[in-house]
Parts: structure tokens; C-alpha cells; sequence
């Protein structure tokens, strides 16, 4: 079984955030797409993955579609891993079980989703991949010849 699939239904859910605050998926997708991030802090990847997200982010601001970034750590551990990271966007807590990380048929993290207004997955990736950030981007934020690898696995 692999993570769910572009044009996949992307299930809803309500996490809450580092500061106690619940987020649902469907309602943010009334105000346009959503890109959620689901990471595990001790992963090589995901702290290789995280800075460039936050570019992304910095770039795009409200302009580009909602971001999350969804840990499957404990809430001391998420708090640690976005402070040294610089997080500026939203950061929700998927508790062990992670029932919302086995919703979406996760393997590998860093796993990547973009979901459209429609709450059709439009991207599914997995670790590090220049091709899924520029379309989570929405614009060209990797080049062929930056010096970075063009994926990285989780």
C-alpha cells in the first residue's frame, strides 16, 4: 500500500496546534488549497527538507496555498524542532496513534500533499523532491543546477 494518490479524496481531519488551537481541514479548504507536511523530527530528511520549506512559505506568505506542517512527535518535541527550524506557519500535532499520518497511508516522511479547493490531492510526494516543493511553491524555487540533490528519500 503506498501513501493516497494525486486526484485521491484527501480525508478530513482535526488536529490541534502547538499552542492548543484545533485546525480541520475542510474549513481551511473554503479559503483555497491546502499543503500539509507530515514530518518526524528525528528524521535526516525531514530537518534537511524543513528549512527550504520555510523559505517556501516566507516567499509565498498568504499568497500560496495554506501550509501545515504535521509532526508525529509529542508537543515539546514539535516546539523544539520548529524553533530551531524558524517555523512560521502552522504546526499540528498527529498524536501516536497518528491516526490522521495512516489516513493518508503514510511510509516515509517527510510526506508532501497538496490539496485543492475541492479537497482532491493534487500533489503526493514523499522526502525531499524539488519537483513537489516548486509545485507547492507555485513557482520554480529549484533549478537543475542549484548544487542540491533533485530528491532525497525519507
Amino acid at each position: 500500500m503506498s501513501q493516497l494518490l494525486v486526484g485521491d479524496l484527501a480525508p478530513d481531519f482535526e488536529l490541534i496546534d502547538v499552542n492548543g488551537q484545533p485546525h480541520r481541514l475542510q474549513e481551511a479548504l473554503k479559503r483555497g488549497s491546502v499543503a500539509l507536511v507530515f514530518y518526524k523530527a528525528s528524521c535526516p530528511t525531514c530537518q534537511f527538507t524543513f528549512p527550504f520549506i520555510q523559505k517556501i512559505f516566507s516567499k509565498t506568505g498568504s499568497a500560496g496555498p495554506t501550509l501545515w506542517a504535521i509532526s508525529q512527535d509529542d508537543n515539546s518535541e514539535t516546539r523544539e524542532f520548529a524553533a530551531e527550524y524558524g517555523l512560521t506557519f502552522d504546526v499540528l500535532i498527529d498524536e501516536h496513534p497518528h491516526p490522521v499520518s495512516a489516513a493518508y497511508q503514510l511510509q516515509f516522511v517527510p510526506g508532501i500533499f497538496l490539496i485543492e479547493q475541492d479537497g482532491r490531492i493534487a500533489v503526493s510526494d514523499y522526502g525531499f523532491t524539488k519537483s513537489g516543493l516548486n509545485q507547492i511553491a507555485g513557482f520554480e524555487c529549484f533549478t537543475a543546477n542549484d548544487g542540491l540533490p533533485a530528491r532525497r528519500p525519507g
